[in-house]
């Protein structure tokens, strides 16, 4: 039994990066369908594709535990409730396999756990169907770039309600960009992907992805690069709701206060927010500068009209609604629009009553 425990080794810092912003979301996640006092969903499912060996060999708890710790803290709402939460890992190497399983010994709640040791598209497609009647977080910690085709990322965003965040491996789009099978699941120009910033190369993944949603479909993506030693990698959100994007840029910003898309200096600004230099301009990132310009251009140009459409315009470009919100305040503090009804409350969602932007 404990030698197992030799195919383990501590998580590196990128794995820390992405296993931070997973719970973060989760904690997000998992209240909106469990604290709800008339739940929409009485089944609510947590899909870990890859779920590893459960820690790592100092302890440090990996995706499936973090998910049990995350609903044990709802425990009784479960129950008042009358939910049914059921946790589904699945790791297909025996060796970890085998350590997940000695991890998950013993643990009890009022929730099920399921464990399966397939093919993971094989056991995705076994369970799309029970996905279509419960609300779902799907955990997809792929070793590469493979398994998230167009085919099956076309199937996930038909899910109603299914947010879902998956890790790739974005420099292997510059190391295999020329390669048949790379060719079959991603036809990229690889002389365009050679000629991206490799600080940038998950930019243009998420855009690939973007892609792939149909015309006239409400899709929201958002993207979060790391840097693990020489390589970037990147973990890709998805969802079908507002709410669910606001919450995962939350969590983003929370841990890349300049960008909130990083665990590094992705536009190599150099901004050091403990030292700021003594000229305002070059503490402000030039994403942010970007997107403010932007915002007001357009709100000035009326193509943006609405309160609606500011949000919508924020949580597209990856910003939070108190970053549209200092952008109205300088348009009214200059007399260039003349009020908006509260600015962008965080709750607009729920709202169906739009406010007008008045010039």
């Amino acid at each position: 039994m404990a030698g197992r425990n030799l195919f383990r080794k501590p998580f590196d810092e990128g794995t820390i990066v992405k296993l931070k912003l997973y719970t973060d979301y989760l904690k997000e996640w998992a209240p909106v369908f469990l604290s709800r006092k008339e739940p929409i969903w009485k089944t609510v499912q947590i899909f870990d594709f890859f779920a590893g060996q459960g820690k790592d060999s100092l302890n440090n708890p990996g995706s499936p535990l973090i998910a049990i710790e995350v609903i044990k803290s709802f425990e009784k709402l479960i129950i008042n409730r009358r939910l049914s939460v059921i946790l589904h890992f699945n790791e297909l190497e025996e060796g970890k396999y085998n350590s997940l399983l000695e991890c998950l010994a013993g643990i009890e709640g009022n929730f099920k756990i399921k464990t399966y040791r397939k093919d993971f598209k094989s056991l995705f497609n076994d369970c799309y169907e029970t996905m279509k009647e419960s609300a779902n977080f799907l955990f997809l910690d792929q070793n590469g770039i493979k398994e998230i085709t167009s085919e099956l990322f076309a199937k996930i965003i038909l899910l109603r309600q299914t947010d879902f965040l998956f890790f790739i491996s974005s420099s292997y789009f510059r190391r295999f960009a020329n390669t048949p099978e790379f060719q079959k699941h991603f036809p990229f120009d690889p002389s365009e992907i050679q000629s991206i910033d490799y600080y940038h190369v998950h930019r243009k993944v998420l855009s690939h992805y973007k892609s792939l949603i149909p015309s006239g479909k409400t899709y929201y993506l958002a993207p979060f690069s790391i840097k693990k030693e020489r390589n970037i990698y990147g973990l890709i959100f998805g969802t079908n709701h507002t709410l669910g994007i606001e919450k995962f840029l939350n969590v983003a910003w929370k841990n890349d206060k300049l960008r909130g898309e990083a665990n590094y200096d992705i536009d190599s600004e150099k901004i050091d927010l403990k030292s700021p230099s003594l000229f305002p301009e070059y503490n402000i990132p030039s994403k942010r500068d970007v997107f403010e310009k932007n915002l007001s251009l357009k709100i000035l140009a009326g193509e943006i009209s609405t309160r609606n459409d500011a949000y919508l315009f924020a949580l597209n470009e990856g910003f939070l609604l108190k970053d549209a919100n200092i952008v109205f305040k300088k348009l009214f503090n200059e007399k260039k629009i003349k009020s908006v009804i509260d600015y962008i409350s965080s709750d607009l969602h729920k709202n169906k009553q739009d406010a007008p932007i008045i010039l």
